[in-house]
């Protein structure tokens, strides 16, 4: 067994800057269709997303870094939409994993699905997230390499 565990904060004015500046091409960047469905929720996209729009958003981001620590890859090869979070029909977040992302998963822990547990919290100007994800099968490579400590 393996526990794979990644966290993530995010500065929300970030977001909304970056929203500001770049528009739908940040937006296609770093967001699946159904992610943004599911920040504008009932709201059609405009080009002054409400502050709660931002909030999910920002949340998303933070929820997909911690993923890719987690996986220990960081952002190398992986796309921000081979990451996706979306709403359960109770609302609670869950992980998709697409591409890069997928292979990742696959080379560390085979065939199985990929059991996360998420947690995406805002306070303030901040969102945070915490991935935790426990493998069932030994990792085909080493998560991190381990050096001994020699006693003090």
């Amino acid at each position: 067994m393996a526990l794979l565990l990644g966290t993530d904060v995010v500065h929300i004015p970030r977001v909304s800057k970056a929203l500001e500046r770049f528009g739908d091409r940040f937006l296609q960047r770093l967001y699946t269709p159904q992610e943004q469905a599911d920040c504008w929720r009932d709201r059609p996209p405009s080009s002054a997303p409400p502050p709660e729009v931002i909030k999910r958003l920002a949340g998303r981001w933070a929820a997909k870094e911690a993923i890719v620590k987690a996986l220990g890859t960081g952002w190398t090869g992986m796309g921000y939409t081979d990451i996706e979070i979306r709403r359960s029909p109770h609302g609670a977040p869950t992980v998709h994993l697409h591409r890069a992302a997928h292979r990742r998963w696959s080379a560390l822990c085979g065939d199985r699905p990929a059991p996360w547990q998420l947690s995406i919290s805002h306070d303030g100007d901040y969102a945070f997230a915490v991935a935790i994800a426990l493998a069932t099968v030994a990792p085909r490579e080493p998560l991190l390499p381990v050096e001994p400590s020699p006693i003090e």
